[in-house]
């Protein structure tokens, strides 16, 4: 009799080791994992100079999952003090985090994420909440989610990761309003900007580190005849003609340059003489570069200045290009000196390419009032 209630006793523990090991929806328990800082140095005024210095390390146990052994993926999650993580924002661009248990969160990426939060004020201390997330079967119905037992709570001052800009002015009031030239990066003085400017005398006004213009610093010309060197509080630069016009200016180097502008359309995409300017108009009213023009669907465009000085078309990661920068749609790209190298950086116009070429009417608008930032579409003539 013994012997029999072994056997059952075996036998229902064989089949409940085997529900388990062939269970399609295994379940885990949260149990929780610690949030620790290596180092951390809270409270700090965030500075773009510092952006590469460490503002804390992060480190975390393995997250318990009942037992279950699959490798869960580890996020770090910031978000305002007392918001309970409502509105979170992902560290490291929303990709998990290393696999080491650790991250370190730096200046310039902390000061990111603090820029995108709803609470956010240039040059004012604020709270960040820091959590880990912990995430077992990610992508499926059934992925399992926990979160590190507590938070950390960093105390910075952000700055802004705007572009620097400076304003264009004739009269120095409405300097919000005012046309702007934009630095291509936050620690950079090499400023520039696209505008429509209507005669007067204009100067250059530098706003704080926040971009306000209350109290600016006043840029102007040196009075040496050449139109091209900087001075505090110098005097201002005559726009004898209304026009469009490439306005640069360096406040470290102390130069600066006012250029009437024009553009033009060429490509592959013309139905002759691929190498050949179509010149664009300026509408004021949408200020931008217009153009109604027949096009090879499938082939592509570039922009080009007045004097080919400057042409706009399709960044190329790895190319000469690299350091000219024209925005996050548009870059400059290298002058173009025969009809071989021509699709090189072209802006493609919509449409399957095809042999013979198949033409269309399109509307052509390139949009360079928001400096550092030039877009452009190409969409069929209605």
């Amino acid at each position: 009799m013994k012997n029999i209630l072994k056997t059952i006793i075996f036998a229902f523990a064989l089949i409940a080791f085997g529900s388990c090991e062939h269970d399609a929806d295994p379940i885990v328990s949260a149990n929780g994992f610690t949030l620790r800082t290596a180092e951390s140095l809270s409270p700090v005024v965030l500075i773009p100079q510092n952006d590469a210095n460490t503002v804390a390390t992060l480190q975390w146990d393995k997250s318990d999952n009942g037992g279950f052994t699959s490798v869960s993926q580890y996020k770090v999650e910031v978000a305002e003090s007392g918001t309970n993580f409502a509105a979170a924002i992902t560290a490291n661009s929303g990709n998990p985090a290393p696999e080491s248990y650790s991250y370190v969160l730096t200046v310039a990426e902390l000061n990111a994420l603090a820029n995108q939060l709803p609470g956010y004020q240039c040059g004012v201390q604020m709270d960040i909440d820091v959590r880990i997330k912990s995430t077992l079967g990610n992508g499926y119905y059934n992925e399992f989610t926990q979160y590190s037992s507590n938070v950390i709570t960093l105390t910075v001052t952000p700055y802004s990761s705007a572009l620097p800009t400076l304003a264009f002015s004739a009269t120095g009031t409405g300097l919000d309003s005012a046309p702007k030239l934009a630095a291509s990066a936050v620690l950079n003085t090499d400023y520039e900007g696209y505008m429509w400017l209507d005669p007067g005398t204009y100067k250059f006004y530098k706003p704080n580190a926040c971009g306000g213009y209350d109290s600016p610093a006043v840029y102007g010309d040196d009075g040496g005849g050449s139109f091209n060197t900087l001075v505090a509080d110098g005097a201002g630069y005559q726009v004898v003609t209304a026009g469009y016009f490439l306005v640069k200016a360096d406040t470290v180097e102390m130069t600066y340059s006012v250029r009437p502008t024009t553009w033009n359309v060429f490509g592959t995409a013309k139905q002759n003489f691929p190498l050949l300017n179509v010149p664009m108009v300026y509408n004021q009213a949408t200020k931008k570069w217009e153009l109604n023009i027949t096009l090879a669907n499938g082939y592509g465009v570039k922009f080009r200045s007045n004097g080919n000085s400057f042409l706009l078309g399709k960044f190329l990661p790895g190319s000469v290009n690299t350091s000219d920068f024209g925005g996050n749609t548009l870059s400059y790209v290298p002058n173009t000196p025969d009809l071989a190298s021509l699709p090189n950086n072209e802006l493609i116009v919509p449409g399957e390419k095809t042999n013979p070429k198949t033409l269309v009417n399109y509307d052509i608008a390139l949009d360079l009032s928001s400096p550092r930032n030039y877009t452009y579409t190409i969409t069929v003539h209605q």
